[in-house]
């Protein structure tokens, strides 16, 4: 029994690695898209969305991977819980990495038309609270933190919420004002809106965390 639970512990340990090395590729994924904003970077923006692929498929190498062990070792307890949270996790870090995708093949559409100064600085902001949460959250799965450390990965949330919503208003305010302005503001919310969901999608991954830890699974989105 002991070289069973012992075989069952290290292939947990390899595959919440294995998370952890997904996690690294959508993170560089999600920084790059933002390197393409912030300098109109075209060529980067399809070389994204062409490394977008290798992300899915290395999400389909790793559920199968999460399938034969759960069904070869039969994990029980703590283990059960890792294991589940990484069969989840992975569907949530391909749908992230989506996200930078989404995000350059907006900046395609736009194509060469310069975007304004401004709303750009801001999603910049929100882009950065949610790559720090997600950065954070997975760390705290990958370590095996406790609850506190998983709850402290994405305390600012909320914050990554008001700030979309101050630059929903701002943009929606200037496309009133200037009609012109309506198509480039529709892409500034779509943009804006994917970094978004990465903050949302960190606090799942906290959640997970938690659950593993602690074995409950708390309701971090504060959107909710």
């Amino acid at each position: 029994m002991p070289d069973t639970i012992s075989l069952v512990q290290k292939k947990r340990a390899q595959l919440q690695a294995a998370i952890g090395d997904l996690g690294t590729r959508v993170i560089h994924a999600l920084q790059r898209s933002v390197i393409c904003l912030k300098t109109h970077d075209l060529d980067l923006a399809a070389q994204i969305i062409a490394a977008d692929a290798e992300i899915n498929q290395q999400r389909r190498a790793l559920e199968q991977q999460c399938l034969v062990t759960l069904a070869a070792y039969k994990p029980a307890g703590e283990d059960l819980r890792a294991l589940g949270s990484c069969m989840e996790l992975v569907s949530e870090l391909e749908r992230i990495g989506d996200y930078a995708a989404d995000v350059a093949s907006v900046m395609l559409k736009i194509g060469e038309t310069p975007l304004p100064q401004e709303p750009v600085l801001a999603i910049l902001d929100v882009a950065d609270n949610a790559m720090n949460m997600l950065a954070a959250a997975l760390d705290a799965f990958i370590s095996n933190g406790d609850e506190t450390t998983a709850r402290a990965a994405v305390i600012h949330e909320a914050q990554v919420d008001r700030d979309e919503a101050a630059l929903v208003k701002r943009v929606l305010d200037q496309m009133q004002m200037d009609a012109s302005f309506a198509l480039i503001g529709t892409y500034l919310l779509w943009i804006v809106h994917n970094y978004e969901r990465v903050a949302d999608r960190a606090t799942t991954v906290a959640e997970r965390a938690i659950y593993v830890a602690a074995g409950h699974t708390p309701n971090l989105n504060l959107a909710d």
